[in-house]
């Protein structure tokens, strides 16, 4: 089982870093704002903490940048019906703190913001969490909001147009734009301004 990866970073794109060990590439699975924050790195060392998934039929690494964030997608993997996909998605877009609140306020439009995370499966995220909601607690002493909530919502724009098949400059150039000029929106609005200005 791989616990860690130390080594060059040798390429990054939405979803995955590469990161060269001793002679060998590593493909890995990264939240979003992992990508956000390693996108310009390339070439330099990078240390993740890995979780190595495997199944009958294939094996995935999973990275982060810090072991509570690791420690935290293997909470939210364990809840039953969420899965790895989904637990890296909300913890691409919310720290555990946003979770936590969303949840305890029952606020399903905080989820829904996140890319593919509607109706049935926002609800029983809302579900699993509330009947886990004192290992949530655990973490909320100490954890760091990391992205603000209008970088946010700056990045959910940028992942919704790149969704619809925008490449990632052009989104990031496009969602600027608009909020220069409007200010800030809610995703959904940023799209739709800039799909009506093309």
């Amino acid at each position: 089982m791989i616990a860690e990866l130390l080594g060059s970073l040798v390429d990054v794109e939405i979803g995955f870093v590469y990161v060269f060990v001793n002679g060998v590439t590593y493909e890995v699975n990264v939240a979003f704002k992992t990508f956000e924050r390693l996108k310009n790195e390339i070439g330099t060392e990078v240390h993740l903490y890995i979780f190595h998934s495997i199944t009958d039929r294939s094996q995935k690494l999973y990275g982060f940048l810090d072991q509570k964030e690791k420690e935290i997608f293997k909470l939210m993997k364990s809840l039953s019906g969420i899965g790895e996909v989904t637990a890296l998605r909300v913890l691409s877009f919310l720290t555990v703190d946003e979770l936590y609140n969303a949840v305890v306020q029952n606020n399903r439009a905080v989820l829904e913001k996140i890319p593919k995370v509607r109706g049935k499966t926002s609800e029983k995220i809302i579900f699993e969490v509330k009947q886990n909601i004192k290992k949530f607690e655990s973490f909320l002493s100490g954890e760091e909001t990391s992205v603000s909530s209008d970088n946010n919502q700056r990045e959910l724009s940028v992942l919704a147009l790149v969704q619809l098949g925008f490449d990632e400059k052009t989104a990031q150039k496009e969602v600027a734009k608009v909020l220069k000029e409007k200010g800030m929106l809610e995703t959904a609005e940023v799209v739709r301004e800039v799909l009506r200005s093309r």
